[in-house]
């Protein structure tokens, strides 16, 4: 694994002809809006060979953005010849990113552009910084490097990253760099009202019986510190809702006043459970679930853990009363 800065990120980008682009599965407004943000920056450098995949359909808050039609699913380029170049956005583990994993690491060279801190990141070249709040102000970054404007594709793409990751500048990850990005977007004449609608106004009829449920079943524990809900396999299919309904749902357990941390157990079927975590004051998410496979965020964090939701449930919130010994001890 070779690290380089945004310039070399750059001349590497440059110096390629074919490029395969993906990023995790399951993806959120910054995962989508970093690779198809890179996507618009290497159109304009003049690159015309360039494929875009995930392992799972956008998302529909997010089929407006510019490009999301030309998304393919792994399916659809398995006999497509080997890029010159892949780059993996807003991820750094090759699991993550699902099925799109095995034309990914077929090519002669993967750079990885994530703002995760990793231990072990995949690829062949990375460049990986936690002090950005988002993969997408890293697309931004190469356009101000190799003296690009952003064009108001481009911003749009690169904004609805910014801000679906600092949940509309709100979150602790939220920095002067972010508005200072932020603000280069807005000049570049994006909607800021429009895009905000998408983004976080409008909800399905599926996401509010989703929601119902959520509030129905949470439980407040450790005097009022950890809030946790759940929802069993039953409890989705019985809401006709679409996959990406469940997303930003535990925000709803972290924001009850007084709460330090807000859990959100979703069981897949059985034996799967995917489990979601926001945090604020010293407890961090991230190292809460390393420890049972799943890392994120300080702030937020995920995991998956295969085995039964009660299961799950246990060993997530044993890890969670460790975390909070821990921090009581040294206040």
């Amino acid at each position: 694994m070779k690290k380089v800065d945004l310039a070399a990120a750059v001349e590497t980008l440059r110096a390629a002809d074919s490029f395969l682009l993906t990023t995790h599965a399951d993806p959120d407004g910054d995962a989508l809006g970093s690779m198809l943000g890179l996507r618009l920056f290497l159109q304009a450098l003049g690159k015309k060979n360039i494929t875009c995949v995930c392992n799972d359909p956008v998302p529909k808050t997010y089929t407006w953005l510019p490009g999301a039609d030309s998304i393919r699913m792994p399916a659809d380029i398995q006999s497509a010849p080997a890029a010159d170049l892949s780059v993996i956005t807003d991820v750094a583990q090759y699991e993550r990113i699902g099925d799109a994993a095995s034309p990914i690491q077929s090519s002669r060279d993967v750079l990885v552009l994530d703002h995760h801190l990793e231990e072990n990141p995949c690829g062949t070249i990375c460049f990986i910084d936690p002090s950005y709040a988002s993969a997408s102000e890293i697309i931004a970054d190469l356009f101000d490097i190799a003296n690009i404007p952003l064009s108001r594709d481009s911003a749009e793409c690169t904004y609805v990253g910014l801000t679906t990751d600092t949940g509309g500048f709100r979150y602790a990850n939220t920095n002067p760099a972010s508005h200072r990005r932020a603000a280069k977007m807005v000049e570049a004449g994006i909607d800021v009202f429009e895009i905000s609608s998408q983004c976080f106004d409008s909800i399905s009829v599926g996401k509010f019986l989703l929601l119902r449920r959520v509030l129905d079943n949470m439980v407040i524990e450790e005097g009022g510190l950890v809030a946790h809900t759940s929802l069993t396999r039953v409890e989705i299919d019985a809401t006709d809702s679409a996959p990406e309904d469940v997303n930003g749902l535990v925000n709803f357990a972290r924001n009850i006043e007084g709460t330090q941390i807000g859990i959100l157990f979703r069981e897949v079927d059985s034996e799967t459970v995917k489990i979601s975590m926001r945090s604020h004051g010293q407890v961090n998410s991230a190292n809460v679930l390393k420890a049972l496979g799943g890392g994120g965020h300080a702030g937020a964090a995920g995991a998956t853990l295969k085995m039964s939701l009660d299961s799950a449930r246990n060993a997530v919130l044993a890890e969670v009363n460790k975390a909070l010994s821990v921090a009581q001890a040294t206040a």
